[in-house]
């Protein structure tokens, strides 16, 4: 599969970061319920969290830059 948009890199990024975000969150609960470590799980939670929310703004500055351009090529034409 060929990926041309540099939004749909962001795209998969924020998939990959959200699922593995979503397994680690489920990972530290069950960690903290049962009693075993779960700081070193709740930190790797939490940089992926940080990381999810890095790609969030950056899709949507991207989005808006690409709402810019076309706003300006059609007033151009």
């Amino acid at each position: 599969m060929r990926r041309n948009e540099p939004k749909e890199f962001v795209d998969v990024g924020l998939g990959f970061v959200g699922f593995f975000g979503v397994a680690f969150v489920i990972i530290t609960a069950v960690c903290e319920l049962t009693g075993q470590q779960a700081l070193p799980w709740a930190l790797v939670s939490l940089t992926l969290v940080v990381v999810f929310i890095l790609l969030l703004q950056a899709r949507r500055r991207m989005a808006a830059r690409l709402r810019a351009e076309e706003a300006r090529a059609a007033q151009d034409s």
